[in-house]
């Protein structure tokens, strides 16, 4: 017996150091030094020191908190997400609502209580309130022993001077972003997001009739509701928000087409003009209604110059579709609006891949770990590692403690440190970090980073401070020239998708007519001009303009597309006109090849110059614009040192 014991803890033992070498050398040493003694005590103490900047919070105010003091027990600590395992392990709604509820005594509640603790308290959710009344209040535990002591704890520690003293005293938090109104918060502690999610899902007139009440504006078409989600977005950034945030994933699919404004102005317009026994928008329609309202409301995020922090992944609560939030649906909001921040919530938990995707391959897009490390700490663990593998890491948010108690902030955050420490300890051990490089790392995912994406005290993404900018010559001219949005050309008429075919000099219909009443056979279907603003950007993303053709839904991303604007100049001119395309383009203005390159690149503002002879009155620009495949896109911009220059709209 003694021997079978030896051979089992030896066999055991041979596992564990299996399964640790698989993980620290499963990855490349790229650092040739061997860490230094005590490194991971030392990476440890530097997360632990950092002042965590909070992406996402819920919580309640402290008044309100200290208002129902009396009413509080033990259950305080397992509302919000443990709530839901709790329901989960119960499969009973109306018994949950019991423990939660005050008609019964609290020991018959703990006993209706304990049983189902007992099997969720392993969960992510069920060890937060675990460390919480052990760090907070000395339980090492919550049992029948002790139950009604933690509970009269939390009632005396419900007063003054609680928030300060759990989230900065304890918790290290600097500052938190609150999901809503922050009316009744300390300033030197809060920030705040809104969500205009009711201007979205607009789905009956009365919807229409209460937003113009609430903003005292008449809505006789969509223009004038577009003028009401304005002034809700002004009134906002007066109230200091600092980002725009949307739950939309709850109601929704996260798939925001493109579509046409003619076609929304309809859509509204049968909403706002409905009589009884009228037919209704079917949900195509009103999808196509509710994007239009979106891609609108990103639009003023870039205006006022706002991050937009977008819930991805799992959704709250028992029972919802999660298909509805995979991130990649995201994809034609992330193309159509390049200059926007995206903050993609929560990890995305389950898509953590699909994630590590869009945040690599989209400059805007940002991940936000807030709710993912008590969703899964080892989910959160696992795909830590690979984003900073795969993302640079001034694109990763670690911590929002998404809790409406203030405790289980507290307790998320140890959670949250603790495996930012793991990872980074891990990376360093495998070679993949130097000790520097964690540490800084750390500081950039659990602080930096959400200071420069929501621009706080000062920080910004945006490198005006950078000195080489700031220098006489060539670069700073263009850097000042491309910081702007001045002279992008935003009207165009558009055409395509036609087949790539033999290249840019391959004639194809509309360099032979640019009659915007014409149609052309496309790639396998009839094709016609249509006319397309761009935003501010002055990004025409051609991929969104033609996301409902056969060729792109078919997955085929290749091909040619056209557009066209008119120049009007008041006198004969010499001035300058920059490109952006993806990929090649062939120019015409006024019937003059001016430019012609076939190549294979990123369409971005100003990446190439012309000068350009305008004539006196109306100039007829064309742009012919291959694609290889991926992205497809865009800008032109007239520089014109006058202003005597217009672009004519269509």
């Amino acid at each position: 017996m003694v021997k079978k014991r030896i051979y089992f803890s030896l066999a055991a033992g041979l596992v564990f150091v299996f399964v640790n070498s698989v993980l620290l050398f499963s990855q490349i040493r790229t650092v040739s030094d061997l860490p230094k003694s005590g490194f991971a005590e030392r990476i440890k103490t530097a997360v632990d020191n950092i002042w965590i900047i909070d992406t996402h919070e819920h919580l309640e105010s402290e008044t309100a908190r200290i208002a129902n003091a009396d009413k509080l027990d033990f259950t305080h600590l397992f509302r919000h997400y443990a709530l839901e395992d709790l329901t989960s392990a119960s499969n009973s709604l109306d018994m949950i609502g019991v423990i939660f509820g005050q008609d019964f005594s609290i020991d018959e509640r703990w006993q209706l209580f304990a049983p189902y603790f007992q099997v969720m308290r392993t969960t992510g959710y069920g060890r937060v309130p675990l460390i919480a009344a052990n760090d907070l209040y000395g339980f090492s535990d919550i049992d029948e022993n002790n139950y009604k002591e933690l509970s009269q704890k939390i009632r005396e520690a419900s007063k003054a001077g609680l928030y300060k003293k759990i989230l900065r005293d304890k918790a290290r938090i600097e500052l938190s972003i609150l999901d809503g109104s922050i009316a009744q918060f300390d300033s030197s502690q809060f920030r705040h997001v809104e969500r205009f999610d009711n201007f979205v899902m607009i789905s009956s007139k009365s919807s229409i009739t209460k937003i113009a009440k609430d903003f005292r504006i008449e809505i006789h078409n969509l223009a004038d509701y577009l003028t009401a989600l304005r002034k809700a977005v002004s009134n906002g950034v007066q109230r200091k928000m600092v980002g725009i945030k949307s739950g939309l994933a709850y109601n929704r699919t996260l798939d925001f087409g493109n579509c046409p404004e003619d076609r929304a102005q309809s859509h509204f317009s049968r909403i706002l003009n409905t009589k009884p026994g009228s037919p209704l928008l079917s949900a195509a329609e009103m999808k196509e209604l509710q994007d239009y309202i979106m891609h609108r409301l990103v639009d003023l995020a870039e205006e006022f110059d706002l991050p937009v922090q977008i819930h991805t992944g799992l959704q709250a609560g028992n029972g919802n579709i999660i298909t509805n939030s995979n991130p990649t649906h995201l994809t034609k909001l992330l193309m159509a609006h390049p200059r926007v921040d995206f903050c993609l919530f929560h990890g995305s938990y389950p898509y953590g891949g699909e994630l590590a995707v869009l945040a690599k391959n989209f400059p805007n897009v940002y991940i936000d770990m807030c709710w993912s490390a008590i969703i899964s700490p080892s989910y959160s663990k696992r795909y830590l590692h690979e984003w900073i593998e795969t993302v640079p890491a001034n694109k990763i948010l670690a911590f929002g403690g998404d809790y409406s108690v203030v405790e289980l902030v507290y307790a998320h955050a140890v959670m949250a440190r603790r495996i930012v420490a793991e990872v980074l300890i891990e990376k360093v051990s495998s070679g993949y970090l130097s000790e520097k490089e964690a540490i800084a790392v750390a500081q950039r995912i659990l602080r930096t980073n959400a200071l420069e994406v929501f621009r706080l005290q000062g920080h910004s993404r945006k490198p005006d401070d950078l000195a080489v900018l700031n220098r006489p010559g060539n670069l700073k001219q263009w850097w000042q020239i491309h910081r702007s949005t001045k002279g992008f050309i935003r009207d165009w008429i558009v055409v395509g998708p036609f087949e790539f075919g033999s290249g840019l000099d391959n004639p194809l219909p509309p360099e032979e007519s640019n009659n915007i009443s014409h149609t052309f056979n496309g790639a396998g279907e009839k094709i016609y001009w249509q006319n397309v603003l761009t935003n501010e950007s002055g990004h025409l993303n051609f991929l969104s303009v033609f996301q409902n053709s056969l060729k792109i839904q078919q997955g085929d991303l290749t091909g040619m597309a056209y557009a066209y604007a008119e120049i009007s100049s008041p006198v004969t001119k010499n001035i300058r006109m920059s490109l952006g395309s993806n990929d090649g383009a062939k120019i015409w203005l006024n019937d003059t090849i001016i430019y012609n390159k076939h190549i294979g690149r990123r369409a971005f503002a100003d990446n190439e110059f012309l000068d350009i002879h305008l004539k006196k009155g109306t100039n007829k620009l064309l742009v012919k614009v291959e694609n290889l495949g991926a992205n497809w896109g865009l800008y032109v911009r007239l520089i014109d040192p006058e202003d005597e220059i217009e672009v004519k709209g269509f």
